[in-house]
């Protein structure tokens, strides 16, 4: 048997209901010290935090290339090529 419930209720309401906290005028705050901080230190430390936050995005898209078009480490390179070397002999 199969049973299908469609609640249809607002975000909010859904916090209210599992008893989690009210943190939006937390996270505004944060986000205005974020700004503040961001405008005060100037572009290196914006520089400095874009560049720490995108280092994981790109390790994970090398990654996801390496297992997609298949590895490209040295060993498999030099396996490509003693498989090439020994077609040709």
């Amino acid at each position: 048997m199969k049973i299908t419930v469609d609640v249809d209720i607002t975000p909010e309401e859904l916090r209210r209901f599992l008893g989690l906290p009210n943190v939006e005028k937390l996270q505004e705050q944060m986000i205005k010290n974020a700004q503040n901080y961001l405008k005060e230190t100037g572009s290196a430390q914006y520089n400095d935090l874009i560049s720490t936050a995108m280092q994981p995005m790109v390790a994970y898209q090398q990654w996801l290339q390496r297992m997609v078009g298949g590895s490209d480490t040295k060993k498999d390179k030099a396996k490509t090529a003693d498989k090439d070397g020994d077609k040709t002999s």
